[in-house]
């Protein structure tokens, strides 16, 4: 997928997986080297025992906004796959606290591994986690 499929994909409002479609996030804005998500946090579907939003929801939403990233920067068809995922919460998001948005950015796309880094903001426009990853960029 090129970056603009993926911005075609953006302009419809669909989905960019089964798992942005049964989390309830989207990818809304992407360029070259940078993908931006969105998640709007609900307690029936993102929250956990003591009243956040689970880690493991952000984990797959900045997953998801680090591959779109990535997916600017390579050749038409190529895939990849993540290696690595490491997160960093910083605060609690709570359910109900407006739009959370995961910008991710390439640090480096090679032959065989890109880089990428994300950081999340909640509806306050507070950092409430950051992450990085390596991917493995697979051949054709």
């Amino acid at each position: 997928m090129s970056l603009e499929e993926l911005r075609d994909l953006i302009a419809t409002g669909e989905p960019s997986s089964g798992a942005a479609q049964t989390l309830k996030y989207r990818t809304v804005d992407a360029g070259p080297g940078w993908a931006i998500v969105e998640m709007e946090p609900r307690a029936d579907l993102h929250g956990n025992l003591g009243g956040n939003v689970q880690g493991g929801v952000i984990a797959a939403a900045i997953d998801s906004a680090l591959g779109s990233a990535v997916r600017t920067v390579t050749d038409d068809g190529q895939n990849f796959v993540t290696l690595d995922l490491s997160c960093r919460y910083i605060r609690a998001i709570k359910p109900g606290s407006g739009t959370v948005s995961i910008r991710a950015e390439v640090e480096h796309a090679g032959r065989t591994t890109a880089t990428v880094r994300a950081q999340v903001h909640d509806g306050s426009g507070r950092l409430v986690a950051s992450a990085t990853s390596t991917l493995l960029l697979l051949s054709r």
